[in-house]
């Protein structure tokens, strides 16, 4: 067998064991001539050992856009070469193309990408030569250009051994992320659809996240906060992204998960000073997230959005995260944000102080209130029902698999305990596993109370005054036009 031969066996051998397929051809150790050497599948090799995909794992990954390409492909053909710039990681190991980059790792490593052969190994740096193919086109590591030829590409590197190369994958993002949620969501079901996000601490940024790994096209950002260091055992950013606002941070958090979402910020305060501002977000909104975690945001938000007939999700956890609650508000169907408050007061008012803001805002001149956040494990579970009951008001009017929930989650409040919590209602509540018909920790529980047909937001109020007073609705005045 020719060295040529061989060698291309081996390098087939390779890739059949890095993606755990099986192939023509196998590695095996020969340990007689102390040497690896590739034989045809099935042939016998009683002295061998055989090499696995755990074995082989020892090679450097390198992963280039296949749209990026596409684009460039006349320049590339045209010129005969490319600059194109690389993140690395871990020393070298794997290398990521900036352009699919939206955190990179700090060390960048350029090459140039060299259409056809590359002849002879370069003095430094790094080439990447892109030829024809006749492998399946189906696979990672080959790219179908727009004249629908396939090619593969292979990374050589300055100074090291003619033989050490290196295979391109090509990551065709998109597509590829679409081909994880077809078997629940038709690919592009989310992409027209726009959420609002208000408040993105630890809840709602995994909320905004988790929308975006499923498919949401377009999100709104609003927060006027900075992720402090003591955020970061709670917040999906991290130590890197201390200092920034955190708007920005989850904006880039989706956009790692959804590439071609499209994101705006808004870093500014939710407060009736913004009025205008926030109202203008809401009608721009299919939906609207709220998690901010004071009284006043949230009313101001319910209200703009019973105004503009926009559904909206709020969620927070209570104090030291023993628990959480969801609203869910379709306006006029359902109790809104004011009924609530006014038919729950104190389940209202049990609100996790999660920053030395929120305990100024609610403490008295002569008795602080504390610090006490809980656990990102205890907020995440509310986080997360918050995120499907979202799904669901996004999916209300398509075609989904899950719109089987609908009948599973048609109460407009839920409930959600982590502990049974000494000096609350549930410090007595019997252990799960004890559980016949009462309430427990860790489970969910639907919710139904009366929306309040003379709420001053989505009820009809003056008739419910003149009632309760005996006056001729005739004789009072009109309520002033909102803003």
């Amino acid at each position: 067998m020719s060295t040529g031969d061989q060698r291309s066996m081996i390098r087939e051998a390779m890739q059949a064991i890095a993606q755990r397929k099986p192939g023509k051809s196998k590695l095996v150790y020969d340990k007689t001539k102390r040497t690896i050497v590739a034989v045809s599948e099935g042939v016998s090799t009683p002295k061998a050992l055989n090499i696995t995909a755990d074995d082989a794992d020892m090679f450097g990954v390198v992963t280039l856009s296949s749209g990026w390409l596409r684009n460039k492909w006349p320049d590339l053909t045209k010129l005969g070469s490319l600059a194109v710039d690389f993140s690395s990681w871990d020393d070298g190991d794997a290398l990521t193309q900036l352009e699919l980059c939206i955190q990179g790792s700090g060390t960048q490593a350029p090459a140039t990408l060299v259409f056809g052969q590359q002849q002879g190994q370069p003095a430094e740096g790094m080439v990447i030569s892109i030829v024809p193919t006749d492998k399946p086109t189906h696979r990672a590591d080959v790219f179908v250009s727009p004249d629908n030829i396939a090619y593969r590409a292979e990374l050589i590197e300055g100074g090291k051994p003619a033989g050490d190369r290196r295979e391109v994958v090509f990551a065709d993002i998109e597509p590829q992320l679409d081909l994880r949620r077809a078997g629940i969501l038709e690919t592009t079901i989310l992409k027209d659809r726009t959420v609002l996000c208000i408040g993105l601490g630890t809840g709602g940024a995994h909320v905004a996240v988790e929308l975006a790994k499923s498919g949401v096209g377009h999100f709104i950002l609003v927060d006027r906060d900075r992720l402090s260091v003591g955020n970061v055992v709670r917040h999906p950013g991290g130590i890197s992204q201390v200092g920034r606002t955190k708007a920005n941070v989850t904006r880039d958090l989706i956009l790692e998960k959804n590439p071609n979402a499209q994101v705006d910020v808004h870093i500014v305060d939710v407060g009736f000073d913004n009025r205008g501002t926030m109202g203008g977000l809401v009608q721009a909104a299919d939906l609207v997230i709220c998690g901010t975690d004071n009284r006043q945001s949230k009313l101001l938000i319910n209200e703009l959005c019973v105004s503009a007939n926009k559904p909206a999700v709020y969620g927070g956890a209570f104090r030291r995260a023993y628990g959480g609650q969801i609203l869910r508000v379709r306006p006029k169907h359902s109790p809104c944000q004011q009924c609530f408050v006014s038919a729950l007061p104190d389940e209202a008012s049990d609100v996790e102080v999660s920053s030395q803001d929120d305990a100024d805002a609610i403490a008295y001149s002569d008795r602080p209130v504390a610090v006490e956040p809980g656990l990102s494990l205890d907020v995440l579970p509310i986080a997360t029902q918050l995120a499907k009951l979202a799904l669901l008001e996004l999916l209300a009017d398509k075609s989904s698999t899950l719109n089987v929930l609908k009948r599973d989650f048609d109460a407009p409040w839920y409930l959600w305990l982590n502990r049974p919590e000494p000096g609350t209602q549930y410090a007595d509540m019997p252990p799960l596993s004890e559980s016949r018909d009462e309430m427990t920790i860790n489970r969910w529980y639907g919710i139904y109370f009366e929306r309040d047909e003379q709420c001053p937001v989505c009820g009809d109020f003056l008739a419910g005054f003149a009632a309760a007073y005996s006056i001729d609705p005739a004789r009072l005045p009109a309520l002033p036009e909102k803003d």
